[in-house]
């Protein structure tokens, strides 16, 4: 890969990709392949080991045990874009929010935000909300 690409898929500064490259530096074996490999190989190594992570699912299962009704259950979908909503929630958004906030462990949590990638401050946003 090229120094602009590898900064742009793994935002490693060109800056530093160069000191990596000096022989000796614990990394330069790292900065070598990262050089070696191509894009799309670097892409699809990434996508398969993203793809070997289990969903997480305990979020959803604890927000989803506190509703009764069944058709109201949320799905790992509907769950994520809780995270990414602009406008007024619903009731049930709400309730769902407040479930996260009182019930669900911060492991949870954490493993929902990094599976989704979802940034920090949206979620301290919508906690503190």
């Amino acid at each position: 890969m090229k120094t602009e690409e590898i900064y742009t898929l793994l935002g490693v500064p060109p800056a530093t990709l160069f000191d990596w490259n000096k022989p000796g530096h614990k990394k330069e074996p790292l900065a070598k392949l990262l050089k070696a490999i191509s894009l799309q190989e670097a892409k699809t190594l990434i996508e398969k080991e993203r793809i070997k992570q289990p969903k997480p699912m305990m979020l959803l299962s604890t927000v989803n045990g506190s509703i009764g009704d069944p058709s109201k259950h949320f799905t790992l979908t509907k769950l994520k874009t809780l995270f990414y909503k602009k406008e007024p929630l619903n009731a049930y958004e709400k309730y769902a929010l407040k479930v996260i906030k009182q019930e669900a462990m911060p492991s949870e949590i954490e493993a929902f935000v990094n599976y989704y990638k979802i940034a920090p401050k949206r979620v301290e946003r919508l906690l503190s909300a």
